[in-house]
């Protein structure tokens, strides 16, 4: 198990093509996707896998450059394969990869995950 005491972000290795980093990023239960990074660090990446287009929470629509990759959450040995999506400014997990765990969101202060 690993728990994060930066209530609600988790640390993340992600890899994709040359570029590797290790981020909190976000848990957001509402993103069905795998993982976002900023667009800023897209320059880095070169041209993406694929193009794919996200609803927002107030209902617009927005085009993403999704890259194929892997993340693992620090401290566990799982590295999964996911589609980065590079939209927004923040490092945001989503429910494509913290369904894979069990997660506990424990009363506002560290988050729980194990296999």
């Amino acid at each position: 198990m690993v728990s994060s005491q930066d209530y609600p972000y988790l640390k993340v290795r992600l890899a994709l093509r040359s570029y590797q980093t290790e981020v909190l990023a976000y848990i957001d239960t509402e993103f069905d996707g795998y993982l976002i990074m900023p667009v800023d660090l897209s320059q880095e990446l070169g041209k993406p896998d694929y193009i794919s287009i996200w609803e927002l929470g107030d209902g617009s629509l927005i085009e993403g450059q999704d890259y194929v990759g892997s993340v693992r959450i620090i401290g566990l040995l799982d590295n999964i394969e996911a589609r980065i999506t590079v939209i927004g400014n923040e490092f945001i997990i989503g429910r494509a990869l913290i369904d894979q765990y069990r997660l506990i969101l424990d009363h506002g202060r560290r988050v729980d995950v194990e296999k």
